[in-house]
Parts: C-alpha cells; sequence; structure tokens
C-alpha cells in the first residue's frame, strides 16, 4: 500500500488513499509494467477522484507521453524548444474539460506539478 502523500493546500483533506493505489496499479498492470527505474523516471502517473451528476464516485487514471514516444510516432520536432512531452496533468485536465458534466474532488500525481505549465494550469482551474 503507497503511503498517504501530503496534501495541497496544506489544510485540505487527506488524500483519498484510493488515488495513489490506482496510480500504483495502473503501473503493475500495464503492458509492459511501468515499475522499471527506466519507466520509474519517465513517466509520470496522475489519478483523479470525480462525481458524476448521479453522485457515483470514480477515478481516471492518465500517464504522461514522454518525448520519445512522441518522436517515434511523429518524428523529432522541428526546434528545440518543441521537444516536450504531454503532461499527465494535462491530458487528465484536457479528459475532464471535455466532460463538463464531470466534478473533481481530488488530483493525486506521482510528482510536483512543472512551474511552466501544470502547477498554473492546476491553480487556474482546480484551486481547491
Amino acid at each position: 500500500m503507497p503511503r498517504v502523500p501530503n496534501g495541497k493546500p496544506f489544510d485540505s483533506a487527506r488524500c483519498d488513499p484510493g488515488l495513489p493505489e490506482a496510480a500504483l496499479r495502473y503501473r503493475r498492470t500495464s503492458n509492459p509494467p511501468l515499475t522499471t527505474r527506466e519507466a520509474l523516471g519517465a513517466i509520470n502517473v496522475t489519478a483523479w477522484l470525480y462525481r458524476d451528476r448521479n453522485g457515483v464516485e470514480g477515478i481516471q487514471v492518465n500517464p504522461n507521453i514522454t518525448i520519445a514516444e512522441l518522436n517515434r510516432v511523429f518524428g523529432p520536432a522541428s526546434t528545440p524548444d518543441a521537444e516536450l512531452g504531454l503532461h499527465s496533468e494535462g491530458r487528465a485536465a484536457e479528459w475532464f474539460r471535455v466532460r463538463p458534466n464531470l466534478q473533481v474532488l481530488q488530483i493525486f500525481t506521482e510528482r510536483i506539478p512543472c512551474a511552466k505549465m501544470c502547477a498554473p494550469l492546476l491553480r487556474h482551474y482546480y484551486p481547491g
């Protein structure tokens, strides 16, 4: 069982233990499993607790997409500043953006969100 992470803001409710468990389950059940040293260094997994209009709760799990994977699929970026993977928090935020009937209750991410994109996005759209 993963340890319960610290919350932010610091006075927020404790993290639902189902969120880090869902992230770990995702890592273990991926094909190939994302539990190798290389995968742990390259992949960040985020898990978001949500509630639908009927009061049913669920968890959405998203990994990031690495630069290497994007290069494999689309080829290298045209300029070095475009060498950027798709962050897990941004992928999850987009998933919820197109599903406005879902209310995000809590967000768990394995890493501290990046200061340039993800942290501002989360603070703006999911301040609680």
